[in-house]
């Protein structure tokens, strides 16, 4: 038996240690996401539109999303223009444990609708919800079709305050002209613009037909853009493609620069996987855009980070934001051994600004 001074010095020392504050727990990595690009007060809306699109579908065993290539179902964006702060953007797919194909379509239109809720754009969403469906074709998936993912659908945040929308059409299924047809009608009917010359150099030189986004606000005009994808072109042949559809000279310029950086020696030769693509909200002015695959451009996340930090530096865009968000978001991954977190970094120019576009993936770990 213990003895009673015994007993006693037990008893202080138990009511001491039960009395201590508890330790703060670490922030995840989501908060300090939020926090580094400035959104601190705008943390739980965010999270609730995250919620929104992917709660269900970040569950461990939910399933594998096209959207990343490890299957992640969720991707982190920042678009930096010089001399102003970034955006909160994310982008992801809907969907639940077990869902084929034809019940993820189903759910990313009933998220898209309470999506456009969350951000007041409702009476924007409707118009397009009926050629985005067109677009995402609804049958099974034939031999080397994508076997998941209809929709893609994200949210943008500005630091002025204003919220908008984007859905993400998957294209790729069905017959090779049928995807071409579904791409021109959707975009014909989004936004009134000479789509064709486009839809030309695309196919003149060999582009596949990847689907089209639309970009949502409330009270604001709809920007469709449409994607193609690109294998085993050279950088001089992308920009000699851009300049045929109607890309002004300074983006020209401004390719070349983002080559030169990211690919170094390698901007000699024909590159792997890399999106081209065209946007427009029926203006008449055109926005450009030509993204590589982080997979297939560079060895690893490190070497990643050193080649678009060096060419962000170049253009006076805020590269101390970018490194911060890939350190983050890497978390314990080993930035060292293969590329992770870079998914597709490109160079893209709207209404003469240039504007970095860099997507990233966080991986199936905590958020």
């Amino acid at each position: 038996m213990m003895a009673l001074g015994d007993q006693i010095a037990a008893e202080q020392a138990f009511k001491k240690f039960s009395l201590r504050e508890p330790e703060a727990r670490t922030p995840g990595r989501f908060t300090r996401l939020v926090r580094r690009l400035g959104f601190r007060e705008r943390e739980a809306e965010i999270r609730r539109c995250l919620d929104l699109v992917c709660a269900e579908s970040l569950r461990p065993g939910a399933g594998w999303s096209s959207l990343n290539a490890d299957g992640t179902p969720v991707q982190f964006a920042l678009s930096l223009i010089e001399g102003r702060r970034p955006s909160f953007e994310f982008v992801g797919e809907a969907f639940q444990t077990g869902m084929e194909y034809s019940a993820r379509r189903e759910s990313g239109l009933e998220r898209m609708t309470r999506l456009a809720g969350a951000i007041g754009a409702t009476p924007e969403l409707e118009p397009v919800r009926q050629p985005l469906e067109a677009l995402a074709h609804g049958g099974a998936a034939g031999d080397g079709e994508d076997p998941a993912g209809a929709f893609w659908i994200g949210a943008s945040f500005e630091p002025e305050g204003a919220a908008s929308m984007t859905v993400h059409a998957n294209a790729r299924r069905g017959p090779e002209d049928s995807r071409w047809n579904r791409l021109a009608e959707f975009a014909g009917s989004v936004a009134e613009a000479e789509w064709g010359r486009i839809f030309a150099v695309a196919q003149a030189g060999t582009l596949k037909p990847l689907g089209a986004g639309v970009r949502i606000t409330g009270h604001g005009r709809l920007h469709a853009r449409v994607y193609f994808g690109a294998y085993g072109v050279t950088p001089q042949d992308y920009r000699r493609m851009f300049r045929e559809a109607g890309a002004p000279e300074p983006f020209d310029r401004a390719l070349a620069v983002f080559f030169e950086a990211t690919l170094k020696a390698e901007s000699a030769f024909p590159t792997h996987s890399a999106v081209f693509s065209f946007g427009s909200n029926g203006d008449g002015a055109w926005s450009p855009k030509l993204e590589l695959c982080g997979h297939c451009a560079w060895n690893s996340d490190c070497e990643a980070e050193a080649r678009c930090g060096t060419w962000l530096e170049r253009l006076g865009m805020e590269a101390d934001v970018y490194r911060d968000v890939i350190r983050i978001l890497t978390g314990d991954r080993d930035s060292r051994g293969s590329t992770c977190v870079h998914t597709y970094v490109g160079v893209g120019m709207r209404r003469d600004q240039l504007y970095a576009s860099i997507y990233l993936n966080p991986g199936r770990g905590d958020l």
